[in-house]
Formats: structure tokens, sequence, C-alpha cells
């Protein structure tokens, strides 16, 4: 019977990406502003934006930012890692036919 998950044809996998890594950084540390910005500070005479105040949409940006972040890490390693499966399954250019 065949394994019922897909096994890796690579012999180890690969690290978990440098930039998603970062962007687990950003999003907590804009999560902790979220919280702050919701639960602490407060907005007296501060501008709105859409009836919310203006410092509560910075922090959701920073959370944003911060999963776009790990996003695009966790796509350009998949990308890299399907470059080098592809080059490693090609035939040799000077392999007899």
């Amino acid at each position: 019977m065949d394994h019922p998950l897909p096994v890796s044809p690579l012999s180890h996998p690969p690290p978990f990406p440098v930039l998603a890594r970062f962007g687990l950084v950003v999003t907590a540390f804009g999560l902790l502003l979220d919280f702050v910005m919701h639960d602490v500070v407060s907005h007296v005479g501060e501008q709105t934006v859409v009836g919310f105040p203006l410092s509560e949409h910075l922090a959701h940006l920073v959370v944003l930012i911060g999963m776009v972040l790990i996003l695009v890490g966790i796509v350009r390693t998949g990308l890299r890692v399907s470059h080098r499966l592809a080059e490693q399954n090609r035939s040799p250019r000077h392999a007899l036919r």
C-alpha cells in the first residue's frame, strides 16, 4: 500500500524562511500594538478615519504587513525548492539518445 501522505523528494525539508520569521515578529508586534491601541490608549481628540482613530488603522496596517511578509517568504522558498527539484529531474544535455 502506498503512503497515505505525500512524501517529499528532498532529503530534508527546507528550513522555515527567514523572511517569514521576520513577518511573524512584525505580526506579533502589530497584534500587541493593536491590543494597546484598542484597550489602553485614550483616543480623545485624535483624528478618525471611517469612525476609528487613525492609530488603530496603523496598528492594523502593521499586522497586515507582517502577514504579507510571511506569505512572501513561504512562497519564495517554495518557488526556490520547486526550481531546484525541476533542475534535478532534467536529463543532462549531453546524454545519448
